[in-house]
């Protein structure tokens, strides 16, 4: 595989990118999503053609493409309002999923424990 940039560079530039796309991710009038109806269903799902998207999948690959697709399809699905803006979740990042009530609760009694022995 051949590396664009050296160590240093490649920090900077992961940066950029990331500053970059949190801006697309919060941008109301970038809209990259397709409406379809399945079986009388309506569904969104995201243009693969969208400009934005292809130029990321050319310059840095089809996981941070993937991880843009996973975000954007998160915010709609949290937030459907149509603003792009994301919206605090409780989440399971183990099993990759929401959290429920009940974990939510384990977590902060657990917390809580922990923090009355100290």
């Amino acid at each position: 595989m051949k590396l664009k940039y050296n160590e240093d560079e490649a920090d900077t530039k992961a940066s950029e990118i990331c500053t970059l796309w949190d801006l697309y991710l919060r941008d109301p009038n970038w809209h990259p999503f397709i409406t379809t109806e399945v079986d009388g269903k309506v569904e969104k799902s995201i243009r693969r053609d969208d400009e934005k998207l292809k130029r990321l999948r050319e310059q840095i690959g089809e996981g941070a493409c993937t991880a843009v697709i996973t975000a954007l399809m998160e915010i709609n699905q949290f937030n459907p309002s149509g603003k792009s803006y994301p919206v605090c979740e409780l989440w399971n990042y183990r099993e990759g999923r929401k959290a429920t009530l009940k974990e939510g609760v384990e977590v902060l009694l657990d917390f809580w424990n922990a923090q009355k022995r100290m």
